[in-house]
């Protein structure tokens, strides 16, 4: 299959561009950065949040918008300004911090918002099982414990997880959908590198997909033009979608089974040979994409949008695909 006619790659981090150990290859950081002097707009696509990602995104010099929180999150890395973010509806927040909280776990809700103090409120009074504090350790993350995350309100909550062992993950995932259905998105991730099994739940209108989408509409870059490269089930939907998918060697088979291609793993450095033949390819058209920068892209809290009630959608704000006008407001079928 010929690279050719895409402007636009987005990349999961975790399985995909790290390696096995959670580190970056020189021969992947080469490659991602040649991509992108050689014109292709380079999107980080993760499941992690934007300070999670903070030194892997210097390793590479990325510096252009980036999608976090399995689509969540839409971040200008270059100054660190959030773009656009999908906010859980409180009531679906609070209820399933309150269903997780009643298995015994300590629920974690992962805060986006201006001047918060903690990236995660966590539940206080149930006492942190092992995988969680590994996760907190390993990502140097700011928590704040809460006694009971069912009773808060949730303005800032983008997503509620719980790290736990795979049998808890799915024994929870199980109530969460008897009670929510399809209210709810749930992705169940095992972070290889840590040996961390994590279950996140977003609202359903939540996906890597939909937040490449945003970046992508800002530069003009239609979904023809993009190409998504992953190995886990959240990003199931860009491999989907994109012009052209593609699957790492080491995906779950559910990703290999959608992907239009299948590269090598991450620990054959994969994604540094893909894009190598991308950079090959454009050496003999000649030329650089067009695509622009993002720029005018405001938090629509600054512009006064509300986010008060709730909604069995997600609660969105952010900037339009024109990049310069602030959109705030609920939206009934797509963050």
């Amino acid at each position: 299959m010929r690279l050719h006619g895409h402007k636009l790659i987005a990349i999961d981090l975790d399985g995909t561009l790290l390696r096995p150990d959670g580190t970056v290859s020189a021969r992947v950081k080469a490659a991602v950065r040649g991509a992108a002097d050689a014109g292709l707009v380079v999107c980080i696509a993760t499941g992690r949040n934007h300070g999670e990602c903070r030194d892997i995104l210097e390793t590479v010099g990325h510096r252009s918008a980036g999608v976090f929180v399995g689509g969540a999150v839409v971040v200008d890395c270059g100054v660190g300004r959030t773009l656009h973010r999908s906010l859980m509806g409180a009531d679906l927040a609070a209820g399933t911090c309150r269903l997780i909280e009643a298995a015994g776990l300590p629920a974690m809700a992962l805060q986006e918002g201006q001047g918060e103090d903690a990236e995660y409120l966590i539940t206080d009074g149930i006492e942190l099982n092992e995988p969680t504090r590994q996760w907190m350790s390993l990502n140097l993350a700011r928590i704040r414990r809460v006694p009971g995350l069912a009773d808060q309100g949730h303005p800032h909550t983008v997503r509620v997880s719980i790290c736990a062992t795979g049998e808890q993950c799915a024994a929870v995932e199980r109530t969460l959908r008897a009670s929510y259905g399809e209210r709810i998105v749930c992705h169940t991730l095992m972070v290889t590198a840590y040996g961390v099994k994590i279950l996140e739940v977003f609202d359903r209108a939540v996906d890597k997909w939909t937040g490449i989408l945003r970046v992508a509409a800002v530069r003009g870059i239609g979904s023809d033009e993009i190409i998504a490269v992953g190995d886990d089930v959240n990003d199931l939907p860009m491999i989907r979608n994109a012009a052209l998918g593609v699957a790492m060697g080491n995906a779950r088979p559910e990703v290999i089974a959608v992907a239009d291609r299948v590269i090598g793993s991450n620990a054959e450095d994969g994604l540094a040979a893909f894009l190598e033949e991308w950079m090959e390819g454009a050496a003999s058209r000649g030329g650089k994409s067009e695509a622009g920068r993002i720029e005018g892209c405001d938090v629509a809290v600054e512009g006064g949008a509300s986010l008060e009630g709730e909604s069995d959608a997600a609660r969105t704000e952010g900037c339009d695909a024109e990049g310069g006008a602030a959109m705030g407001g609920r939206e009934s079928d797509a963050a």
